[in-house]
């Protein structure tokens, strides 16, 4: 048995390295002769040089870097010759660590039927427009929502370049905005009377 990153081992963010007067990792080729090695350390279930050589993997998900990870146990069977069999058997949470991504309107009315609405959310939100409380809204349907990413709003920024005079809004238009968000009606500039 080994607490240890052998060479090639596929790691998530929620590893931390194990470097205290040491190489980072460790070779493989020490570990064939045994009949069977148990590795800790790396979260995701994985074998390295060899279906002998394992890590089981954590049993819960800790980061959202190991969403798409099946958890489980290893269960080695080990006869007088050496290792017999080796089942990976899942484990199912009661709330599974998940990546949504969309439109908030969109996700907003998915949730609303989605059975497995308690699961532990990272968010990543689409829409290119300001929105007023993304993260309460999305709670009223996804209560476990514990990160929010509003990569939509990034590329908008990024395809304006910066452009100073493209990103100033005029009182009327930050208030619109505003409106927009707070009333659920549209308000469209030019539709009204405006006093200079």
């Amino acid at each position: 048995m080994s607490h240890c990153f052998v060479d090639g081992g596929s790691a998530s963010d929620s590893e931390r390295p194990l470097t205290l007067g040491a190489p980072k990792t460790s070779p493989g080729e020490p570990m064939q002769h045994f009949d069977y090695v148990a590795l800790g350390h790396l979260h995701g279930p994985q074998y390295r040089g060899g279906e002998h050589i394992r890590y089981s993997g954590s049993l819960l998900k800790y980061s959202f870097s190991e969403a798409s990870q099946r958890k489980g146990v290893t269960l080695v069977e080990l006869g007088v010759n050496g290792v017999t069999q080796i089942d990976q058997m899942t484990l199912i949470p009661s709330r599974e660590v998940r990546v949504l991504e969309g439109e908030l309107d969109a996700l907003i009315a998915q949730g609303r039927t989605d059975k497995n609405a308690d699961d532990y959310l990272l968010v990543r939100l689409t829409d290119r427009h300001a929105i007023l409380d993304p993260m309460g809204k999305l709670r009223e349907v996804y209560p476990n929502v514990l990160h929010l990413e509003k990569p939509g709003m990034l590329e908008a920024r990024g395809m304006q370049q910066l452009d100073r005079e493209r990103l100033r809004f005029d009182a009327l238009d930050m208030f619109s905005d505003f409106f927009n968000q707070t009333s659920g009606e549209g308000h469209e500039r030019g539709s009204g009377q405006r006093d200079g």
